[in-house]
């Protein structure tokens, strides 16, 4: 496709983009590039050196040592509620920034987002939204239980293979909502799957969940030419209708090429090997126990993780984020670059999902506040609801629009094949 030039006015393009491994490494390593962050943290445009903070980051240390030589102001400003890590930053600046940094969203105080998460936190006051749920980590408990049990079923009574496939999908699904908050073995029940925990920790929310559905979103360029999801002119006949012929073998096969990349970055980029690369291979070893060999046990793993990638990339690719209405790169932006306005216009909810906790955490539900308030956990997000109104209401916001499943099933095969531009905002 060549190089493409974002319509958002002073987004420049990612130098991770050209890599020809589309991966986390890769986006970190091209923002250490592009960020003029000096091998520090930068953050709007001060220069601060986080290295004795490292391993009192209430978030845990992997946050800071991914980040090392990068701007994190996006980061920073979505992932702290409380006024605590600002009044902490003067003890570490540097200087100031050489360049202007390559991205151009803003958190004004007077701005849509920075409203809005005041009047959050207010809604939050009587919980403790810096720790998940228990009915969460409950329904996470039960969801990988339920994954192993029938995973080990499944190597005696084939239909079994499907409710393994679910479960551990779902799994993947809710492992995600502790990925985006402080340090805890929940979130490792991604890595069950082999899904990469430090991976996604840099392209689902140090990309998508910072810049969605831009130049700058992994999960948009990642699967190219397969999948382009932004609308262009230079889009081929071919290349519009084959990626909807192709999308049920790219989601069942999506998996296997995340293994590749996953034991590749480990050995290779990162030549980094720790507890969690050794987490996937649990499940197909108590399977080799109990079955009646060792063939049965791999064949039946193998046919798990086939079926739980077409699942689990079905329950992605349609959650959220890909439909003709819905903005994306290349489309007509807001002039108002407020960031939570960009994350309102990227994102639409779903009717059903968003009003059942166990759906919202087995299907990327509650999306729209989720991606203004990823840290805090789905249990909490319907306090926020009122906050969320009141800051559309003042900014004259549509709060609501909302579509069904359907919809956005339907809506991310038109969006494959459209090449115009429109104005898409709520």
């Amino acid at each position: 496709m060549g190089k493409l030039k974002s319509t958002i006015p002073g987004l420049g393009y990612p130098s991770g983009r050209d890599f020809f491994l589309k991966s986390g490494h890769g986006f970190l390593e091209g923002r250490k590039i592009d960020d003029g962050a000096e091998g520090l943290w930068r953050i709007r445009n001060g220069l601060y050196d986080l290295e004795k903070w490292l391993h009192k980051h209430p978030g845990g240390a992997e946050w800071l040592t991914l980040t090392k030589g990068t701007d994190i102001t996006e980061a920073f400003e979505s992932h702290h509620l409380t006024d605590r890590a600002e009044n902490l930053l003067p003890k570490f600046y540097v200087r100031e920034a050489k360049n202007q940094r390559s991205v151009a969203f803003t958190f004004m105080p007077d701005g849509f987002y920075r409203k809005f998460k005041k009047r959050a936190l207010l809604a939050l006051k009587n919980v403790d939204f810096h720790y998940p749920a228990k009915q969460t980590n409950l329904i996470a408990d039960f969801l990988v239980t339920s994954a192993i049990i029938f995973s080990l079923l499944a190597t005696k009574f084939w239909l079994s293979i499907i409710f393994a496939a679910l479960f551990l999908s779902w799994s993947v699904v809710i492992g995600h909502n502790y990925l985006h908050m402080r340090d805890s073995f929940r979130m490792f029940y991604m890595d069950l799957s082999f899904f990469s925990t430090r991976e996604w920790r840099i392209t689902h929310v140090l990309s998508h969940h910072m810049y969605p559905n831009t130049i700058w979103d992994v999960e948009i360029y990642a699967l190219e030419p397969f999948f382009n999801w932004l609308p262009n002119k230079r889009k081929s006949f071919i290349g519009k209708y084959i990626s909807i012929v192709i999308t049920p073998v790219v989601y069942c096969l999506a998996l296997i090429g995340q293994i590749i990349k996953r034991y590749y970055l480990v050995f290779r980029v990162w030549k980094k090997f720790d507890i969690r690369d050794l987490i996937p291979f649990i499940l197909p070893l108590l399977m080799c126990i109990v079955a009646p060999n060792f063939a049965t046990a791999i064949k039946t793993w193998i046919i798990i993780i086939f079926v739980t990638s077409l699942i689990f990339h079905f329950i992605g690719f349609n959650a959220a984020h890909h439909h003709p209405d819905i903005f994306h790169d290349g489309d007509i932006p807001r002039k108002d670059q407020d960031w939570g306005l960009l994350e309102l216009d990227a994102v639409r909810g779903r009717e059903i999902v968003d009003d059942s906790l166990f759906l919202a955490l087995t299907n990327f539900g509650s999306h729209t506040l989720h991606h203004l308030l990823p840290t805090v956990d789905h249990a909490y997000l319907p306090l926020c609801l009122d906050a969320y109104y009141e800051t559309c209401k003042e900014f004259g916001l549509n709060p609501d629009d909302k579509m069904t499943y359907w919809q956005h099933v339907k809506g991310q095969f038109q969006q494959l094949t459209r090449i115009e531009s429109k104005y898409n905002s709520r």
